[in-house]
């Protein structure tokens, strides 16, 4: 695949790759409350993936965006920690 690691945010066109095998090592952190990716999907998706680390956080589609009103600092300092956890996992 070229990576050796991956992580998303939201997951935007997973559910529709969802019958897809992972080429890396990946993380995906979701919003319980996201109403563009809804969390049944998103469980959907951990089922059939259980290689993939799945986070999901008590908050809305953005959460990780400062800039937006759907910021949630808790949740996205606790992403971004497993994210930086990942990536020294994978990465070095």
């Amino acid at each position: 695949s070229g990576f050796a690691c991956a992580v998303a945010y939201y997951g935007g066109g997973m559910l529709e790759a969802i019958a897809e095998t992972p080429k890396c090592e990946v993380m995906a952190h979701f919003g319980e409350r996201d109403s563009v990716l809804p969390v049944d999907g998103v469980k959907r998706f951990a089922a059939a993936h259980p290689e993939v680390e799945v986070f999901i956080y008590a908050a809305d589609h953005g959460f990780n965006c400062d800039q937006r009103g759907s910021y949630d600092a808790a949740a996205a300092a606790l992403a971004r920690e497993r994210t930086l956890q990942h990536f020294r996992r994978w990465l070095g």
